[in-house]
């Protein structure tokens, strides 16, 4: 386990591991805060998962915003942001400014602000396990080569 941990660190590029370390704590974080609000019944339950579940498939999409492949001369796993990159990054920001329009035709207070809190967890956790996704693939075809 620990050499599998030492191989991961060296195989993927700092600023990407650092992202991918920031992305673990703020999600865990959020989902915390998420997992009260929905015991202080600020938002129903089923409303949480549902929002949660969309929302994480949804960040599961977005993780395709960097491109990840394994950089032969650097022989690290590196991210590049590329057009299709580009696109969905312009989507995933439309989304974020609009996301409290398109929710306050259904929900508004508390509820609003703790369903918004969900589904930024949900497209944390998604681009998070995305990317993980991405990185073990390009860590995978490196030692297949």
């Amino acid at each position: 386990m620990i050499e599998e941990i030492k191989h991961y660190k060296e195989s993927v590029h700092i600023n990407l591991l650092l992202r991918q370390i920031f992305f673990l704590i703020l999600t865990f974080v959020l989902l915390v805060i998420s997992i009260v609000n929905v015991f202080q019944e600020k938002v129903g339950g089923v409303l949480a998962a549902s929002g949660f579940g969309l929302s994480t498939a949804i960040g599961l999409c977005m993780s395709r915003m960097f491109k990840i492949f394994w950089h032969t001369k650097k022989e690290k796993v590196v991210a590049h942001l590329d057009m299709v990159g580009v696109i969905l990054l312009i989507v995933y920001v439309g989304l974020e400014i609009s996301r409290k329009w398109l929710f306050e035709h259904w929900l508004s207070g508390a509820a609003l602000n703790a369903f918004g809190l969900i589904v930024v967890t949900g497209l944390l956790l998604g681009r998070f396990l995305g990317t993980t996704i991405q990185i073990n693939q390009a860590i995978t075809e490196n030692v297949i080569e």
